[in-house]
This record gives C-alpha cells, sequence and structure tokens, in this order.
C-alpha cells in the first residue's frame, strides 16, 4: 500500500483508532473490574463476619459456661488495649477443649454456608488480644506473619472497638481481613473475631478474564482491520477512476462521461467534472469551428487579391477597379482582424471593464446618431420612445455602445423600411431595451445559433458583431435574446439599473 494516498491515511487513522479503543476498553474494564471485585470481597466478608459474629455470640455461652470475667486491670476501654503477639489461651480440661473444639467446628461450618468465591478461615482473640486456639498441643496452620500482621492492626488502630477492613501481603500473597470487635457484646471472654482470606484465586480469575478480553479484542482488531482495508479501498476507488477520466480529458479526449456508483459527498464532484468534459468538448469544437471558418474568411479576400494582383501583372485588368477592388477587400480584412481581435479580448480574463454610472438615455441617443448616416444611405427610418429622464446603469460606455451599434446595424441592414427602438423599465433593479425591424424575421434553424461566432445569416458579414454583443452584454450582468416578433426580427436586452440613492 502506497503512502500518501487516501486509501493509506484512512488505512492508518483506522488502525490507531483500533489501537487506543483496546487500550482505552483494557484500561477501563479493568479499572471497572478491579473496583467491583474490590467492593465485591468487602462485601462478601462482611456477609462472612457477620454470619460468623452471629453463630460466635449465639452458640458462645453454651461452649463457655465457666468462663471467668476479665479481671478488673485488664478490661477494655474504647481507646486502649493490651496485646500478646501470637500468645494462645491453653485450654487443660478435655471437657472444655472439646467444647471449643466442637465451637470453632461451628463456626469454620457458619464461614462455608455463603456462597462465596473466597477461601475465608477465622481467628478468635480473647479480651487480651491472645489467641484461641481448641488444641495448645497440636500445630497452629494460621501463618504466623498473618498473625503479626493482624495483631499489629488492631494494637496501632486508634478504636479499637470499630470494625477495621485490611488488604496486605504476605509471602508474595495477597489478603484481604475483616476484624470485628466482640468484646462489649459478651460475658464469655471473647475479644476480637478476624475474618480473613487470601485471594490469590480472584486475582488468578482476573487474569484469566483479562486474557480472554485481550483475544477477543485482538480477534475484533483483525476483523476491523480487514473490514477497514476494504473500505478504504472502495472509498479511494472512484479517485482512481476519477483520475483516469482526467487523463484522458487531458489528451483531449472529451466524449466519455464518468458512469460508476459513488457516494453523495462525490456525487456533485462527478457531476461536475462530467458537465466540464461536455463543455471542454463544446469549447474544443467550437474552437476548431472559429480556426476553421477564420480560414474560410480569410480565404476569400486573400484569393480575391490575389486574382486582382496577377491581373493588374499580367495587364489583363484595368489596374484603376483592381486597385479598388483589392482596397475593398483588405478593408473588408482589416474590420474583420478588428473584430476578431476585440472578440478576443474580451474573452480573455485580463480585459478589464471600466464601469462607471452612465447615462442610458445619453448612450443610446449617441447610438442613434452613429448610425443615422448607415441607415438613410440604406432609406431606413429609426424611432425610438427615449424620453429626457435620467436612467442610470454602470458598466462600461465604450463596450456597451458598441454592442448596441452591432444589433442596430444588423437590424437596418435587414430592415425593409423601420427599425424601432424602446426602452422601458422592468421593475425597480432592471430595464429592458427592445430594437426591432421590419424584415423577414430569423429563419428557425437560426435563432439556436443566432449569438454563435461566424453563424452567418443571409446577407450577413462575418457573423461575429451579434456574438461580440452578447458577450458584452452577459459580462456587465445583463441578457440578451433574440425572437421573431409579428413585424420581423426582435432583439431584447435587459441590464441592471444603478439606485442614485446609494
Amino acid at each position: 500500500m502506497k503512502r500518501d494516498t487516501i486509501k493509506w491515511r484512512f488505512f492508518k487513522y483506522n488502525i490507531f483508532v483500533i489501537i487506543m479503543l483496546i487500550t482505552f476498553t483494557a484500561l477501563v474494564f479493568n479499572l471497572v473490574m478491579h473496583l467491583y471485585i474490590e467492593k465485591d470481597i468487602v462485601a462478601q466478608l462482611n456477609k462472612i463476619a457477620s454470619n460468623a459474629e452471629d453463630t460466635a455470640l449465639q452458640h458462645g455461652p453454651d461452649f463457655f459456661p465457666n468462663a471467668p470475667p476479665a479481671p478488673p486491670h485488664e478490661a477494655q476501654d474504647e481507646n486502649k488495649s493490651t496485646f500478646h503477639d501470637n500468645t494462645t489461651v491453653p485450654i487443660e480440661d478435655t471437657h472444655e477443649s472439646n467444647d471449643l473444639f466442637r465451637y470453632y467446628f461451628m463456626l469454620d461450618h457458619s464461614l462455608k454456608k455463603p456462597l462465596t468465591l473466597l477461601n475465608a478461615d477465622f481467628i478468635l482473640l480473647d479480651e487480651n488480644g491472645d489467641k484461641i486456639i481448641p488444641f495448645p498441643d497440636r500445630p497452629d496452620f494460621t501463618p504466623p506473619d498473618l498473625m503479626k500482621q493482624v495483631i499489629a492492626e488492631i494494637h496501632n488502630s486508634k478504636k479499637i472497638n470499630q470494625e477495621q477492613y485490611i488488604n496486605f501481603h504476605l509471602s508474595s500473597s495477597e489478603y484481604v481481613a475483616i476484624i470485628k470487635p466482640v468484646f462489649d457484646k459478651n460475658s464469655f471472654g471473647l475479644g476480637w473475631i478476624i475474618i480473613y482470606s487470601d485471594i490469590q484465586k480472584i486475582n488468578q480469575l482476573k487474569l484469566v478474564i483479562n486474557i480472554i478480553l485481550f483475544l477477543i479484542l485482538i480477534f475484533s482488531a483483525l476483523i476491523t482491520t480487514i473490514f477497514s482495508s476494504r473500505v478504504s479501498k472502495k472509498i479511494s476507488e472512484p479517485f482512481f477512476h476519477l483520475n483516469q477520466h482526467i487523463s484522458n480529458i487531458s489528451e483531449r479526449n472529451f466524449g466519455h462521461k464518468i458512469e460508476m456508483p459513488v457516494y453523495d459527498e462525490l456525487r456533485e464532484f462527478v457531476n461536475n467534472i462530467n458537465v466540464m468534459s461536455e463543455k471542454l468538448g463544446i469549447h474544443d469544437k467550437a474552437q476548431k469551428t472559429f480556426l476553421q471558418n477564420v480560414s474560410h474568411e480569410f480565404r476569400t479576400p486573400l484569393m480575391s487579391i490575389q486574382s486582382y494582383a496577377e491581373g493588374i501583372k499580367y495587364e489583363v485588368i484595368d489596374s484603376n477597379s483592381a486597385v479598388e477592388v483589392i482596397l475593398s477587400e483588405i478593408k473588408r480584412m482589416t474590420h474583420l482582424v478588428e473584430d476578431l481581435l476585440y472578440l478576443s479580448r474580451l474573452d480573455a480574463i485580463e480585459e478589464n471593464y471600466n464601469y462607471s454610472n452612465l447615462n442610458f438615455n445619453d448612450l443610446l441617443n449617441s447610438c442613434l446618431q452613429r448610425m443615422s448616416l448607415l441607415a438613410q444611405n440604406e432609406n431606413i427610418n429609426i424611432s425610438s420612445n427615449i424620453s429626457s429622464d435620467s436612467i442610470i446603469v454602470s458598466g462600461d460606455e465604450e463596450k456597451l455602445s458598441r454592442a448596441i451599434d452591432n444589433i442596430l446595424s444588423n437590424c437596418i441592414r435587414y430592415a425593409d423600411r423601420v427599425v424601432k427602438l424602446k426602452l422601458k423599465t422592468i421593475d425597480d433593479n432592471r430595464i429592458s431595451i427592445s430594437i426591432s425591424d421590419d424584415g423577414p424575421g430569423f429563419k428557425d434553424s437560426d435563432l439556436s445559433n443566432i449569438f454563435e461566432r461566424f453563424y452567418k445569416g443571409k446577407n450577413g458579414n462575418f457573423g461575429l458583431g451579434l456574438s461580440i454583443s452578447k458577450n458584452i452584454i452577459e459580462k456587465l450582468n445583463g441578457k440578451i435574446s433574440a425572437k421573431n416578433s409579428a413585424s420581423g426580427a426582435l432583439f431584447i436586452i435587459e441590464l441592471p439599473l444603478v439606485n442614485v440613492s446609494d
């Protein structure tokens, strides 16, 4: 997979997100599991301790019937206590030893009643803090370090008459314990009940859960990675086809459209490329047509000039008449070149329009005055309804005048007797100028192409005048259209007005 591609970046970000999600999930899960298990351990220990305490206090008098009361000087207050580290209370009498053994067995049985993962055990201390065991001559299975830890916790406690929860490590094992003081709840000498448990199995369970979670996350990550790779490929695939299509456009192959299913975000982009390709095709075709037409327009006068020049050379044509024709053709070519250059400047991006607020009535009157001589030569009468009121438009005076002159000259060329110019206000923002003649009008086949370059109707010159007018009007944010009226051809121009109050 190449770098610096959409596919690679999408895949890379997905992998990063997957790793972050796995890490975050593992951390949060372990934190929540630790808090839950810790809370559950405390709850289970409390339950076990409550059962043990109830059993110890309920059946204690049955097994300690002759337990002597504690000496007055050894009585416990709320904040002071004397402990003998890891000492035991010996039981000499056999009957009392059996009772104590049965008592221990009953307490041990009470620890097994709650359904729990804890492997709980207990320690009994008398009022002096000494451990009570049923058989002093038998080995004690309580770890000495654990007993020291418990005695130290009781000794260091500021309030020995309150229940305590402790967590400690001994010999690479972790323990939890609850120390419940009961010396103020009985009269048979029982001081404290300590319920403790090794939570090594719980830690092993946590490790197994983490391994299972890790395997699930790794499997999910692999599935997501494969899915991410396929998704990134599908996302980048349209761009591959788009690149090929744009490459074809660069080779001037405009005839093909992009036909493929795309996402909504790319549909408009693809449509725009198709439209661009179509417009480039039209422009390319128009450019070729333009070059063909220019060649044709230049070839005719050049051939005429060449023929008359050769006639003068070989003295087969009167030189005076030949010179008139040659000068006429040169003048025609000069006019054609000027129109071509002017149109090319209008199409150029760098062409500047010198915008200013123009009195449109005065501009129209100037156009009519310039066209009056041409109209007189053709015996055409020009009528208008231009008032003395000021109508202000924003535009380039030279270019706007040329656009209107071209339309007027076109109407004069085809009119029989009359050309009419009418000016009216459409609304507060736009005006309309209609220029019509009483000639034959447009052919239906000509209407769709009347503003195309080099498109000439009958008696047309070069086919550039109307194209220049359309270009100028549209650059001035206006509109121009042509149609047939009841009497002949009709041109309609719309231009935006300038609000004088602004």
